[in-house]
């Protein structure tokens, strides 16, 4: 009987155990499961929260609100630390918040996690540019195009060369940034407007010879492009080849019917004008004469309007010395210096009155050498004494520079 018992009663303390430890286990679970819930909720609503603050600084930034951006991004980079495309965003906005050094040192540390990153090294070369360490800036443009890219990288890669290129034009390097342009010019797909803009740049790195050969691939892939033809007749123009200006430039007029809009007031009338000038300098030049006589006949036409030029600004000149030694108010102080320099030409002029015939140039190379010689100091001595020139004298002008 009392064995019964007991064995009763430890039956019923196995069962009371047994059901509270289930009960704790139930409740356990129960907790864990609602704790998770909890959590998960928090993580999701932080996420949440740190894609709402993104937002707002990627939307600051493109608005040109880079102050703004630091700060939603700051508060976005709470609620995910580390996250790298927050930090890339809030590296640029302090950047363009002008907290230079903080930038750099986020991009710094970005770096060292990815060093071979075109876009990082790309927003340091930038920086260091501002700093105006230029080997820095260098070397990280360099990295920048030889670094790794998301998406479209060709197109990455000659953005970031033709960046550096620009920086060594600001430099003065015009070698190395010739260098980098043709590099890129190389790589780049045929298309005319790729084309206009790498010759645009290699001109602005004194490649001339090398802007006009990209002018004309512009034109070969778009025959009708107008600012192509523009674009080569100027620069064809400076470089004194006036028979290939005039035909650019009249195609560039005829194309845009006068309505290109570049230069001092529309290229139109701009073009017009260099267009006349060609035409009218392939007269003057004798360098361009097909034969000795069209050639002398040119140089003859040239000494009458030099000497005309000589003649007006000699009496300007003595007129003023005159009134500089009578004391008049108003009179040039560098009067008595133009006198000087004229006189000097007066006497050149007196020296070449036999070069003035058509037997007396043609006898000797050297005497046309002579007159073109004292047409050309002419019109830069005029030039220098009296005031810019116009008309045929201004091309004269021309004329003497480019042989010079």
């Amino acid at each position: 009987m009392t064995d019964g018992i007991a064995i009763s009663s430890k039956r019923r303390l196995m069962l009371h155990d047994g059901v509270t430890f289930l009960i704790l286990t139930l409740a356990t679970v129960v907790l864990f499961v609602l704790t998770l819930l909890l959590f998960r909720s928090f993580t999701e609503h932080r996420a949440e929260l740190a894609t709402r603050w993104a937002g707002r600084g990627r939307v600051a930034l493109t608005h040109g609100r880079p102050q703004d951006a630091v700060e939603a991004l700051r508060t976005a980079l709470t609620y995910s630390p580390g996250e790298r495309s927050y930090e890339l965003m809030l590296a640029e906005a302090l950047e363009g918040s002008g907290h230079t050094e903080e930038a750099t040192s986020y991009f710094l540390n970005l770096w060292e996690a990815q060093p071979g990153d075109g876009v990082i090294n790309l927003e340091l070369a930038r920086l260091a540019k501002k700093k105006r360490d230029r080997n820095e800036a260098v070397r990280y443009f360099q990295a920048a195009v030889d670094g790794s890219w998301e998406g479209d990288g060709v197109e990455h890669r000659r953005d970031a060369r033709l960046e550096l290129a620009n920086y060594l034009i600001e430099q003065k390097d015009f070698a190395t940034a010739q260098t980098e342009l043709l590099i890129a010019g190389s790589n780049a797909p045929p298309d005319a407007a790729l084309e206009v803009m790498f010759g645009d740049a290699l001109a602005r790195a004194e490649d001339n010879a090398n802007a006009l050969i990209y002018y004309q691939k512009a034109i070969k892939l778009a025959p009708r492009n107008a600012l192509a033809y523009e674009k080569a007749g100027r620069l064809a123009y400076r470089m004194g080849d006036y028979a290939r200006a005039r035909g650019w430039l009249e195609r560039a007029v005829r194309e845009s019917a006068g309505g290109l809009a570049s230069g001092g007031g529309t290229a139109g009338e701009d073009d017009l004008t260099l267009l006349r000038n060609s035409e009218r300098l392939l007269v003057l030049s004798p360098s361009v004469a097909r034969t000795e006589q069209d050639r002398i006949t040119r140089e003859l036409d040239d000494r009458s309007i030099a000497q005309r030029r000589f003649a007006g600004c000699m009496a300007q000149v003595s007129k003023a010395a005159a009134d500089l030694t009578a004391g008049a108010q108003g009179a040039p102080s560098g009067a008595a210096a133009g006198l000087l320099a004229m006189q000097g030409l007066n006497a050149r002029w007196a020296a070449a009155k036999g070069l003035s015939t058509r037997q007396t140039l043609s006898a000797d190379d050297a005497n046309e050498d002579t007159l073109v010689a004292l047409i050309d100091d002419t019109e830069k001595t005029t030039a220098a004494v009296c005031g810019a020139p116009s008309g045929d004298d201004a091309l004269l002008l021309l004329l003497a520079e480019n042989r010079q």
